[in-house]
């Protein structure tokens, strides 16, 4: 999946490289040069400059040696803040960048665009040349820096991601929840089950049920469009979209257990026992059916509770024996017929789980 963010990326960077000012055209298109202006050309059509004006520029944008005409370039536009010939140095700027980007020269890179940018503060292909070129090097609080001037320009999945992901390493939470749900609105992330879970989770974990419900929901929507990735196996993809579909239903149905709608729990709850078997849902889906005054049927759920063991355990059986009593003239006498009964039915449901 990573991968699949990183292509969208570069793709975006170079999507910038066309649409913004002083970028070259196309991917296939050579790197811009400066036009060297002749001297008589210069005579007739601006203001007449030195001669060591002129020359210091040409040494400039002549110097082979690329991090040294940086140097050059920067320095020429210092001694000569007004000089008529500062387009040209634009363009032997927007060349050398573009040729470190090109070359995934990020520390070159990085840098020399900082350093363009405190003369041109509101050179946009600048600020995506810095953010790209942090990104690469691992800078995550540069690239959020840079990365969110831009997305306010220019919002894309791409950025919002990445964004997302900085702040994550980051241990940023707030943050990175706040521009992981930015991607809810963008198709690229639409099948992307996970980002919903990671808020299911949080909430759940929260005792926030009504939230995690909500975001269960999403989750399971987002489950219905995705579609596995060529390079995830086929059990991963099942294991992943199992516990996706277990722990959504299971959030839900908690969550109408707290508001006391016991119908529809028992029914989310036996949707997240389509997909796996697990002891608390038996155990759950038996206090909502005693609370209906569903006895028997709560007393054979709360046998399975038992029977698969885990947590919970100990409650379904003090719960289980309680009930049996209440309908056996408070004696166990026969209770093993309840436990045969719920072995049965396990076998059966186990062969029904995918």
């Amino acid at each position: 999946m990573k991968r699949k963010y990183m292509t969208i990326f570069l793709s975006l960077v170079a999507g910038a490289l066309v649409l913004f000012p002083g970028a070259a055209k196309s991917q296939d298109q050579a790197k811009p040069k400066p036009q060297k202006p002749p001297a008589q050309q210069v005579q007739q059509e601006q203001e007449p400059y030195t001669e060591e004006e002129y020359d210091a520029y040409e040494k400039a944008t002549k110097e082979p040696d690329l991090d040294k005409r940086a140097t050059m370039l920067f320095a020429f536009m210092e001694k000569y803040p007004q000089s008529k010939l500062m387009s040209y140095i634009d363009q032997a700027y927007q060349a050398l960048a573009y040729d470190y980007s090109k070359n995934q020269k990020w520390d070159k890179l990085e840098p020399l665009a900082e350093q363009w940018l405190k003369t041109h503060p509101d050179d946009l292909q600048t600020i995506v040349y810095i953010a790209d070129a942090a990104q690469h090097l691992g800078h995550d609080q540069k690239f959020i820096q840079y990365g969110e001037k831009i997305y306010a320009q220019k919002p894309t999945a791409g950025y919002a991601y990445f964004i997302s992901r900085s702040y994550k390493k980051l241990e940023n939470e707030p943050k990175y929840l706040e521009w992981t749900e930015k991607l809810f609105a963008y198709p690229e992330f639409a099948g992307d089950f996970g980002l919903r879970l990671v808020f299911v989770e949080k909430y759940q974990k929260e005792k926030k049920l009504d939230k995690g419900a909500e975001y269960a929901q999403l989750a399971l929507k987002s489950l219905e469009v995705a579609k596995k990735p060529d390079s995830t196996p086929d059990a991963k993809w099942k294991e992943d979209t199992t516990a996706v579909r277990r722990i959504c239903h299971w959030t839900i149905g908690l969550n109408y257990y707290e508001k006391e709608k016991w119908a529809d729990a028992v029914k989310s709850l036996r949707d997240a026992l389509k997909v796996e078997r697990f002891a608390p849902a038996y155990y759950y889906i038996g206090l909502c059916q005693w609370k209906e005054g569903k006895i028997e049927e709560a007393i054979l759920s709360f046998a399975k509770a038992e029977r698969l063991k885990g947590e919970f355990a100990a409650q379904a059986k003090e719960h289980l024996e309680k009930l049996y009593k209440s309908l056996h003239n408070n004696t166990l006498i026969g209770i093993d017929k309840v436990y045969q009964k719920a072995d049965k039915e396990l076998a059966e449901e186990k062969t029904k789980t995918p």
